[in-house]
């Protein structure tokens, strides 16, 4: 994809940046991507090269422990860009988190000293990096309230819908374990909640798979 096809997604799915000027500017440094599912776009203490804008698809971001646990912080979606790793890049620190594609997933690579620049000259961009840091302080106050006052079935039904509508699928290719990363809980206990819940016909566990039936 050339610059002018680069400039011409970002005005198309950014609106918010505003005009051409700041779209060219992004595009004469940026890099489009198509990304598989699974892909590992950045880790815990790598150094941070590239600022996804993801244009389809979606992006998993997780904060991991030392001994490799992880909790889902939120995801990233079409016409968003992940507030963590911008505010790591405007800092010039290693990343705090680890991104994940969730799906066959597009996006445009701003290359991170550019990113760090481009707010000094256009307010556009700025106003960008402060409505992505509201907005994920939003879900995370959100995730907070969930842990504190919601009940952990409440939280995993939560999931299962939001995953699904993510993915568009109501047939969802997750492990026990992972769904326990996520929420931050033990594999044993989604284990026996997802057995529940299939007793109550709102799901079909199966081999590697879980098929929603009737979430309420």
């Amino acid at each position: 994809m050339n610059k002018e096809d680069i400039s011409s997604f970002i005005r198309r799915h950014f609106p918010v940046l505003g005009g051409q000027e700041l779209a060219d500017a992004i595009a004469s440094r940026a890099t489009a991507l198509t990304l598989p599912p699974g892909k590992v776009l950045l880790n815990p203490g790598e150094s941070i090269n590239l600022i996804p804008l993801v244009v389809k698809g979606s992006v998993k971001v997780v904060r991991a422990d030392d001994s490799g646990h992880e909790i889902l912080l939120y995801y990233i979606h079409p016409g968003e860009s992940c507030a963590m790793t911008l505010s790591s890049c405007l800092k010039r620190e290693k990343s705090r988190i680890k991104a994940v594609t969730q799906q066959k997933t597009e996006v445009i690579g701003i290359d991170a000293g550019q990113a760090y620049m481009l707010g000094r000259k256009y307010p556009a961009w700025f106003d960008f990096v402060l409505g992505s840091y509201a907005q994920r302080f939003d879900e995370l106050l959100e995730m907070l309230d969930a842990i504190g006052f919601s009940s952990l079935d409440e939280r995993l039904v939560k999931y299962l819908k939001e995953k699904s509508e993510l993915l568009d699928t109501l047939v969802l290719h997750l492990s026990h374990q992972e769904i326990a990363d996520d929420l931050g809980t033990a594999r044993a206990v989604v284990s026996r909640m997802l057995k529940q819940m299939e007793r109550k016909g709102m799901l079909r566990l199966q081999r590697g798979r879980i098929r929603i039936l009737a979430l309420v």
